[in-house]
């Protein structure tokens, strides 16, 4: 939807002169007459107006979209904890070209899946494994603190979408969790929140 002021005001410009024009204009008025120059005008600035807007609102959405897949796809190795974390018979087989990166990316039906099947199952996960997912989440939060500025670039809505994502995180990566069912919650919460950000209209 094309957003500039401009055009409207053009548009009721257009409308006002024309109104005035065809109600008050006598025979002969065309020639000489400034009116019709002014409609014609108009018309020309509805047009190049319209379509320059509509490509920079194009190339926004464009920018906009790859920040988004960027963002979404930084969480794809936690997708792959997550799914590392189920026991054989509840992970989620990827196909030869496939990877959790670009299911985070795409919101892909595998996601979806892991959501699901970490509801269902339980984490096979022992205490050292879970220090473990620790340290290596740690390694990441720097990077993923970092690209909290470029959600705010897409809306407010994926700001705080993203900032409840790097809460969650920062809690997976410092708490001290007791056994593995307190772990798979906050993995639970992750996996909705991240399903919630790549749900967010632009």
């Amino acid at each position: 939807m094309i957003k500039n002021p401009v055009i409207p005001i053009f548009a009721s410009l257009l409308g006002l002169l024309a109104f005035w024009f065809g109600t008050e204009s006598r025979e002969g008025d065309l020639v000489g007459n400034l009116v019709p120059e002014l409609i014609g005008f108009c018309l020309e600035g509805i047009f190049f107006v319209g379509i320059f807007t509509w490509l920079q609102e194009r190339k926004d959405r464009e920018r906009k979209g790859e920040l988004k897949q960027s963002l979404a796809g930084a969480m794809g190795f936690t997708c792959q904890l997550i799914n590392g974390c189920l026991g054989p018979g509840d992970q989620i087989t990827l196909s030869s070209d496939d990877n959790w990166t670009r299911q985070a990316r795409t919101n892909g039906r595998a996601l979806a899946d892991l959501l699901k099947h970490l509801r269902a199952a339980p984490l096979d996960v022992s205490a050292d494994q879970i220090t473990a997912i620790q340290q290596l989440l740690l390694t990441r939060i720097s990077t993923l603190d970092s690209l909290l500025s470029v959600s705010a670039q897409l809306s407010h809505a994926h700001l705080s979408a993203y900032n409840m994502i790097l809460t969650e995180i920062h809690k997976i990566s410092e708490h001290h969790y007791f056994d593995a069912t307190e772990l798979k919650a906050s993995f639970t919460n992750l996996l909705r929140l991240l399903v919630s950000f790549n749900n967010e209209p632009i």
